[in-house]
């Protein structure tokens, strides 16, 4: 089990993570939130790379900073820039991170193989770092995290860079890692993973908005989600009103999904069934709001 137990980090006078605590279980959560809400700061945190300005950190009794080379050993991490180094091949580079993370060498060169496989990255791993894609090196970038077969797999944005079938690739791969470990991992692309996750996580103004299940978040929003088709005159009448969670314009006609606590004053509003990306609007402009 990973144990958050008021978490507090602060720059100078700014807080970017404010008093979070919480206790996740094997499975597959998600981090999510609007750009600078803090989730790179709490998974750099979660990883031991930087220390919280209060509170502590713990993996299944593990301690950090107290121990954090046992910490570190049974944690995998994908930061958000993750560099190589472009003259190698990606065996080479996977080996020197199983010497890193200290894989005896005896098992190394098999820990390797085994993690290319997974990542879908052996039939290039002769070709040096350099010749790879964004999408290609974020693979190389997954692998490294799963060398040591880690009991918490932290990835943050590990789908930025992936076409679809490799997003939809990854997310099943994830939850099927996430059976035998906690697999912990920003995003912002959230819709294809509502099956999948067992829980979410919405970090907005350094605090922890929201956690729970996927549905019961879509809960939070049933009852002001709305849909409505506007002419160009009215859209571009109510835009500046309107909470709007989706757009779809076609042949001068707007269709908008709406965010509000009532009924818009709109000719032919009707309510509509939330989805992950309504309730997500939802809640943070709920929050702004307050």
């Amino acid at each position: 089990m990973l144990e958050l137990s008021s978490i507090t980090k602060c720059f100078k006078k700014n807080c970017v993570i404010n008093d979070v605590s919480l206790s996740l279980h094997k499975g597959l959560h998600l981090l999510t939130g609007p750009n600078g809400a803090g989730k790179t700061t709490l998974l750099r945190i979660l990883a031991g790379i930087i220390a919280p300005t209060t509170g502590q950190v713990s993996l299944n009794g593990i301690s950090l900073p107290n121990d954090s080379a046992r910490f570190k050993a049974h944690m995998g991490y994908l930061p958000q820039k993750f560099g190589v180094y472009p003259e190698m091949t990606a065996q080479k580079f996977l080996m020197y991170f199983a010497e890193l993370k200290g894989i005896p060498a005896s098992i190394a060169t098999q820990k390797v193989e085994e993690v290319m496989d997974i990542a879908q990255i052996t039939s290039f791993h002769n070709k040096t770092l350099r010749d790879w894609t964004k999408g290609m090196r974020q693979k190389v970038g997954i692998a490294q995290g799963l060398l040591n077969d880690p009991d918490l797999l932290l990835m943050d944005e590990p789908l930025s860079g992936l076409d679809p079938e490799e997003r939809y690739y990854f997310c099943d791969l994830f939850s099927k890692l996430s059976s035998e470990r906690i697999v912990l991992f920003s995003t912002h692309i959230i819709s294809e993973l509502t099956t999948l996750a067992d829980s979410i996580m919405l970090l907005h103004k350094a605090k922890m908005q929201f956690k729970g299940s996927i549905p019961i978040m879509l809960d939070a929003a049933r009852g002001f989600v709305w849909q409505a088709t506007l002419s160009e005159d009215e859209w571009h009448d109510k835009k500046n009103e309107l909470v709007v969670s989706a757009l779809r314009a076609d042949k001068g006609l707007y269709e908008v999904r709406i965010i509000s606590d009532v009924r818009p004053e709109i000719t032919g509003v009707c309510s509509v069934e939330p989805t992950l990306e309504d309730a997500y609007i939802y809640l943070v402009s709920h929050d702004d709001s307050e």
